[in-house]
């Protein structure tokens, strides 16, 4: 007994049509499967760099760094720029909002030493990186207050 005869038998007489078209249907499907493809495309650059899986993480870090690492690298730079411009007679203003003179810095320790009181001669002692902000030299400051407390004369007439 053939394969053909065993079908024959199982699926009877009323099946023969049926197994006709399904034996004939691979034939037709590989005729739709077998056309000629298009020929391919050249990616452009776009298309190439747009299907790279690295461009997301690469364009994230660098978004990263512009946003957060730059500025932050640029702040400190100018910081340390101005704590080693530190000279004597520098108003300074500290961390802590105290207003002073610089009367003597220490490279070696990082110590700098404020007149806090022009009065009764108070210092105090801190450290470089507490100074938050320089206002100018002190001689200059002094003079230029010195001149805005004389009386003009307008107020000498009244």
């Amino acid at each position: 007994m053939t394969a053909e005869t065993i079908a024959l038998n199982v699926l009877g007489a009323v099946s023969l049509p049926l197994m006709d078209m399904v034996c004939a249907m691979p034939a037709t499907i590989f005729e739709l499967l077998a056309q000629d493809e298009a020929a391919p495309q050249e990616m452009t650059l776009v298309q190439k760099l747009l299907s790279n899986p690295l461009i997301l993480p690469v364009g994230l870090f660098a978004l990263f760094y512009i946003t957060f690492i730059a500025p932050e690298r640029r702040r400190k730079a100018e910081e340390a720029k101005l704590i080693s411009s530190l000279k004597k007679n520098d108003r300074v203003v500290t961390v802590g909002g105290i207003h002073g003179t610089v009367v003597a810095t220490s490279p070696e320790t990082g110590v700098v030493t404020l007149r806090i009181d022009e009065n009764s001669n108070t210092r105090i002692r801190v450290n470089r990186t507490a100074i938050a902000n320089i206002l100018g030299d002190g001689k200059d400051n002094k003079d230029t207050a010195s001149k805005d407390k004389e009386p003009t004369s307008a107020t000498k007439d009244k």
